[in-house]
């Protein structure tokens, strides 16, 4: 009889075949379908307020819903919410032509905050970690590539501004996030959604 993952396991990285096994049993896990609906409909709604003014930038809401969808199913169900979110995002908002490009990023973006979130101990530098490899591997280094693609120019002169404004943000989001994951962390334990992922007397730790 095969092994089924506690929802209690927490893993120190992804690279066990245990965490890929229970990361693709979130496919056909109703609570986690329903869950990565609800935060469909969230980073939809967190698209509504207007953003906040940072140096020559602007930082939206829609990550929150984002990461925390990573962090609850996983990469391969948060692979297949990146890519309903971002179709469904251009069908309600369309903003010039679709570019599958972008679509992609929003995958990889979801990704790499569930290789950091998923069935893992949160901490502040986690936080930081996920941040980094969104803005500045997704966010600047892949996304100029696709702003090269669709509006021309050189790599360099698209890369250089987004690795700036996308530096601006990182701080920002990191706090957010400690915030947000350190009031909801606790209610989705209870929920038996996510196992204890915080630290010491219920707290993120540094480390």
């Amino acid at each position: 009889m095969p092994q089924t993952q506690s929802v209690d396991q927490l893993y120190r990285t992804p690279l066990t075949p245990s965490y890929w096994r229970q990361a693709r049993a979130a496919l056909s896990s109703p609570k986690m379908l329903v869950f990565a609906a609800l935060m469909v409909a969230l980073t939809r709604a967190l698209s509504i307020p207007p953003s906040i003014p940072i140096g020559h930038t602007s930082l939206s809401f829609g990550f929150l819903a984002r990461s925390l969808c990573a962090l609850v199913c996983g990469p391969v169900l948060g692979l297949a919410f990146g890519f309903v979110e971002d179709i469904l995002g251009f069908i309600l908002k369309p903003t010039g032509e679709f570019f599958f490009g972008y679509t992609l990023s929003t995958m990889l973006g979801v990704l790499a905050y569930a290789l950091c979130f998923y069935r893992a101990r949160i901490t502040v530098w986690r936080l930081v970690l996920a941040n980094l490899l969104v803005n500045l591997l997704v966010n600047a280094a892949l996304g100029s590539v696709w702003t090269m693609m669709v509006r021309g120019g050189g790599y360099w002169g698209w890369f250089v501004p987004s690795l700036g404004k996308n530096l601006l943000t990182i701080v920002p989001k990191t706090i957010l996030l400690y915030i947000l994951y350190q009031a909801l962390l606790p209610i989705l334990r209870q929920m038996r959604i996510i196992p204890n992922q915080l630290g010491p007397k219920g707290l993120i730790s540094f480390f």
